[in-house]
């Protein structure tokens, strides 16, 4: 799918490095945050922020700076707001990529203290840079812009594998648990509970066989349940989730 729509917006650009740039970028920033790595998150950031920019020029203007150039970004929202059409990108878009652009340079003096200051950037340069790609796709007129997000976000583990729309583990000897953890690591922006089963159902019997394990790795801090319902991997479930896959791989 992800593969359908990089084909779909190189045709519309026209410049295959720009595209794969944006999607490359955007990929290590989710990785990166999945890992609890803001520094590497951060050094991406500036990748993905002139990709997104250069192909809202495209879409808003009808070219854009080429690769090489140097690329003048308060320049280009100043164009793109005097713009008439694609209201996300040059408004919205442009602006939140300005907002973020910066973060690679700032101190950590500059932040609270309780709380590593870097995580803080990280968690919200993560957000939105995923509100910017959602927006990019959307506005571009690509086909299946949400499920490709989807699939944007998991996270590339030997031991995972997307079937059908579908994440399943690949290992038969992995426990119930083992499994719902991985599918958690592969997911940074959380699996329903309904995902969780049918991507462990060949290990675990019913519904009811899975809340019991979903409060079980609860009440051992191991994941969280977020606002929409989604679960995801919580305090030491992360590093849990990577002895498992130091074990089978």
């Amino acid at each position: 799918m992800l593969d359908t729509v990089k084909k779909e917006l190189k045709n519309k650009i026209g410049d295959d490095k720009l595209v794969d740039n944006l999607f490359f970028s955007f990929q290590k920033i989710s990785e990166e945050f999945v890992a609890q790595k803001p520094v590497d998150l951060l050094q991406n950031t500036g990748l993905f922020v002139e990709s997104a920019l250069r192909v809202a020029e495209h879409f808003v203007l009808g070219t854009h700076t080429p690769l090489g150039k140097k690329f003048d970004i308060d320049g280009c929202i100043q164009k793109l707001e005097k713009a008439n059409s694609f209201e996300g990108l040059r408004i919205h878009a442009a602006r939140l990529s300005r907002s973020i652009y910066d973060f690679r340079s700032r101190k950590k003096g500059v932040h609270l203290k309780a709380i590593d200051p870097q995580l803080i950037d990280a968690y919200l340069i993560f957000n939105i840079s995923n509100w910017i790609l959602i927006e990019i796709l959307k506005e571009s007129g690509v086909s299946d812009a949400e499920n490709s997000i989807r699939l944007l976000f998991t996270r590339k583990v030997p031991l995972v594998q997307e079937v059908g729309g579908i994440l399943r583990t690949t290992n038969p000897k992995l426990l119930g648990p083992q499994r719902m953890l991985l599918l958690l690591y592969s997911a940074p922006v959380g699996l329903s509970e309904d995902e969780l089963f049918e991507g462990t159902k060949r290990k675990i019997r019913n519904k009811n066989h899975l809340s019991k394990n979903l409060k079980y790795m609860d009440s051992n801090d191991l994941i969280h349940q977020l606002s929409d319902g989604k679960w995801t991997l919580f305090g030491r479930g992360l590093s849990e989730a990577e002895r498992v896959i130091a074990k089978f791989t």
